[in-house]
């Protein structure tokens, strides 16, 4: 390598970044806002040491297998050897010595010690051995093994009976290894692990192949770095492995596969992709792409993760582990580069982060079509399939994020967040899902940027604490009566200060969620109790017929809703609302967004702005409605009316309140349970309360057919209840070629 590599790779590779969870305070209408402590700088580079230097092993030791044997050139003094006829045991305390291997051998090994750094290169060898490493590397400071030229190696474990070695390899290293060279080797750790390394295991030139490795591929105590190079390995377990320290790819090509159950692609402390190309596929049960115990960072490069495993259940905790294209504890952040994401697996999720996540840039995109999954006798047991899971805040500031949720169920989400979603700067969200396409937990905030959020059969967005848009263009859809396109508990938390917004879906009572919060300061008309039908375009324009914002509908709602607001509108200022078949011309803001053009205004709905919203019905009648002082919170009782005092209540109503109100009452005064007349008697009798007896000429042979019907099998029983997720689901014929709007 050209350029000598700075410490702060090093640093980077094999230290971990602590990263806080602290929740961010609502934020206000910025650009960009972080909800990440701290970043990682740019591409860093690795320590001079771990650059080969040829030149610098001068000393030469050739090692040959041949016939089942092994033989050495003449050491140089300060290098020992022992054999035992089929391997050899090499001891070094000088530095600069290579070991150069070829030959071929069924039951041999090569093993070196060195105080110093020490080069094994690798000249046409293939060895395999049973119950031990072919090859074991032992270093005190860094251990180097290049592939030289065009040769191809072939390095196999074998295991001998019950092999309970639990590191067995291999090619087994106790110290750092850097790989590298242009020639090829191939590797199958049939007893346990392909490479395993106790120090930093460093990849830079090579063409490396794993093959059926019984548990990982590359497995290193700390830290693992693909410089370069193309690597392609299939496992059982984890293809990549570091147990302490971090994974970081700047190059190079990685094909990676990992067929068992809880097998990963790339499982480390932190991931990072500073470049590069890697392809992951896992098939095993609760498999993940790339498994960061503490975060995953994304600056550039190419990332395409599929999962195909299901879900497993564990009957100590009650509860499912699934399968995640992306799974971190603490932080997913990406600014460059392209991330292609495909879960197949039942209740899978695209990214599942267990904090917080960020997008400055790049581009990602994320598929489900896994189903979600009920435990058949335990009740609380459940798993869902999502596109991008979060259990704290997410912020996307820029790039282009589509995600498509395709699976059965409830709970399968497109972007959920159990905190704050805030979009701003040149961001382009495409949210498609079963249930909510973005479900926020916390504060939902548009600050910037484009949101169209589509949901079968709940709402486009469902804000459970409080929406504010500051600016950008929002869309939302929601499948109808009660879902809604923008969702939000209650208007009072609803508040719009700029930017377009345009929601369809259904209404609660006569009306729409409409932004009635107290920062509201951009007029919103809603239009309510009408007929939504797919491919037509609702018209929005002023007095004159010149159009101000226009929406193809991507659906049909017999009685839905509709709400516009953008900066246009103007208290005081008459508008016409309308429907057409056409669109001339329009000027197009993406997904069925258009803001010119020329449409009819035949059968138009006329509204004058009295007030900050105003709410239209289908008819034409319009209703000014204020600003929503309601201020209790989501699940909660509604707080008393103004000037109630507990301890001042009239006497009919302490009377409700007294000691046992609520049960049945005492028996009157003078009651005798034995003293009955026979009128209350009669009701009381054995039997009363059962079906009459027929009446007299009853013949059940022969009922007319309106009678008939009523008894028909299964009449009068409880009709079973609809699949999993499909109460409010609409068919709209979308799929992931043909989704609505088309997309960003």
């Amino acid at each position: 390598m050209k350029n000598l590599l700075s410490t702060f790779l090093c640093c980077l590779l094999f230290a971990g970044l602590a990263l806080s969870c602290t929740e961010a305070p609502a934020p206000r209408a910025i650009t960009r806002y972080n909800v990440l402590d701290s970043i990682p700088g740019e591409k860093p580079l690795l320590d001079k040491k771990y650059t080969p230097d040829n030149a610098a092993f001068g000393k030469l030791v050739t090692v040959t297998f041949k016939d089942g044997r092994v033989q050495c050139s003449k050491l140089p003094e300060g290098v020992t050897a022992k054999s035992d006829g089929k391997g050899m045991r090499f001891v070094s305390h000088i530095p600069g010595v290579e070991f150069r291997l070829s030959g071929r051998s069924n039951d041999g090994y090569f093993s070196v010690v060195s105080d110093s750094a020490v080069l094994v290169t690798l000249s046409g060898v293939a060895l395999s051995c049973k119950g031990l490493a072919p090859l074991q590397i032992a270093c005190g400071e860094v251990a180097f093994m290049q592939c030289a030229g065009n040769a191809h190696n072939f390095i196999v474990d074998i295991p001998a009976g019950m092999d309970t070695v639990k590191n067995a390899a291999a090619v087994s290293v106790a110290g750092d290894l850097v790989l590298y060279g242009g020639g090829n080797l191939s590797l199958c750790g049939s007893r346990r692990n392909a490479l395993y390394g106790t120090g930093r295991v460093i990849v830079n030139g090579i063409q490396l192949e794993v093959e059926n490795s019984r548990r990982d591929g590359i497995s290193a105590v700390g830290g693992i770095a693909i410089l370069n190079g193309n690597i392609k390995i299939t496992s059982v377990k984890d293809a990549i492995k570091s147990k302490r320290g971090n994974v970081l790819f700047i190059d190079g090509n990685a094909l990676l596969s990992s067929t068992g159950e809880k097998g990963d692609g790339v499982q480390s402390t932190n991931i990072y992709m500073y470049g590069g190309n890697v392809n992951i596929k896992t098939k095993g049960d609760a498999g993940r792409g790339f498994n960061a115990k503490q975060s995953v960072y994304m600056f550039d490069g190419a990332l395409s993760v599929l999962t195909e495993g299901g879900a497993l259940f564990a009957p100590k905790k009650s509860d499912y582990s699934s399968s995640a294209c992306v799974k971190c504890d603490i932080a997913m952040y990406m600014r460059g580069g392209y991330m292609n994401l495909e879960n197949r697996a039942t209740a899978g999720k695209g990214i599942n982060c267990n904090g917080k996540m960020q997008m400055d840039g790049g581009i990602m995109l994320v598929r489900n079509f896994g189903d979600c999954i009920v435990h058949p006798t335990i009740v609380d047991a459940h798993a869902s399939a999502k596109g991008i899971k979060c259990d704290s805040a997410i912020a996307v500031n820029g790039g282009k994020l589509e995600v498509l949720v395709f699976g059965d169920g409830e709970r399968c989400e497109g972007i959920e967040s159990k905190s704050d979603i805030i979009i701003g700067g040149d961001a382009s969200v495409y949210a498609y899902a079963t249930d909510d396409a973005v479900n926020c937990g916390r504060n939902f905030v548009m600050n910037g940027g484009k949101l169209y959020a589509y949901s079968e059969s709940n709402d486009g967005i469902d804000g459970n604490g409080t929406i504010t848009v500051n600016g950008g263009l929002l869309v939302g859809n929601g499948c109808g009566n009660p879902e809604q396109g923008v969702d939000c508990d209650f208007d009072g938390n609803y508040n719009v200060t700029g930017g377009t917004i345009v929601s369809i879906g259904g209404m609660i009572g006569r009306s729409p969620n409409v932004p009635r919060g107290r920062q509201t300061a951009q007029p919103t008309v809603a239009w309510s109790g009408i007929e939504l039908m797919r491919d037509k375009y609702m018209n929005l324009c002023d007095e004159d017929g010149k159009l101000i914002l226009s929406y193809k509908l991507p659906r049909t709602i017999e009685k839905g809703a509709a709400v516009i607001s953008t900066p246009t509108l103007a208290e005081g200022n008459g508008y016409m609302l309308t429907m057409s078949d056409t669109l001339i011309d329009g000027g197009s803001l993406g997904c069925g967004v258009y803001t010119s053009g020329e449409c009819t205004t035949d059968a138009a709905i006329k509204v004058a702005l009295a007030g900050i919203v105003t709410n239209v019905d289908a008819e034409g009648k319009s209703e000014t409605l204020g600003i929503d002082t309601t201020k209790f919170r989501p699940g909660m009782m509604p707080p008393p009316p103004p000037g109630f005092d507990p301890n001042n209540l009239p006497d009919s109503i302490k009377e409700k309140f007294r000691a046992g109100a609520g049960t049945f009452p005492p028996p009157p005064p003078g009651f005798d349970p034995n003293n009955l007349p026979d009128s209350i008697k009669e009701k009381f009798r054995a039997g009363a309360g059962t079906l009459p007896p027929p009446p007299p000429g009853f013949d059940p042979n022969n009922l007319p057919d309106s009678i008939k019907e009523k008894f028909r099998a299964g009449a009068g029983t409880l009709p079973p209840p609809p699949p999993a997720g499909m109460s409010r689901r609409r068919d709209e014929g979308y799929n992931v070629t043909n989704i609505p709007g088309g997309g960003w």
